[in-house]
């Protein structure tokens, strides 16, 4: 049985309900349970993804800020693990890194609303 990826960790909408992220998740556990043995619930192996997302963030936003002093030289300790690659595979790059050439919308927003206020007072 396969799960897919867009039911458990897409947005809600007509289609990906709470009750089919819940089942898709329990599904998954029971995956999990027959190749490792171990007994989770689709809530622990919801837990586990978030845990393992988190960390492989972590380390490649570490590992990014090294090369950067390090000025794109070799980077000391800061190693990205097999799991951890899969899993940055898994939510992509923007996830990690943002958007290139992205900018802060509510920073913009704000700009604005001074300028509007300062065309007011002048």
């Amino acid at each position: 049985m396969f799960v897919h990826v867009q039911v458990l960790l897409g947005r809600f909408s007509g289609v990906v309900s709470a009750a089919a992220k819940s089942k898709g998740w329990e599904e998954l556990a029971r995956e999990v349970t027959a190749v490792s043995g171990i007994v989770r619930s689709g809530l622990e192996v919801q837990r586990k993804w978030v845990c393992m997302k988190s960390g492989a963030k972590a380390v490649a936003v570490e590992r990014k800020k090294e090369l950067k002093i390090t000025g794109g030289g070799l980077c000391s300790g800061f190693n990205v693990s097999d799991s951890q690659q899969r899993v940055l595979s898994v939510i992509g790059k923007v996830a990690v890194e943002g958007v290139d050439g992205g900018f802060d919308s509510a920073a913009s927003l704000l700009d604005g609303m001074y300028l509007n206020w300062l065309c007011i007072k002048l």
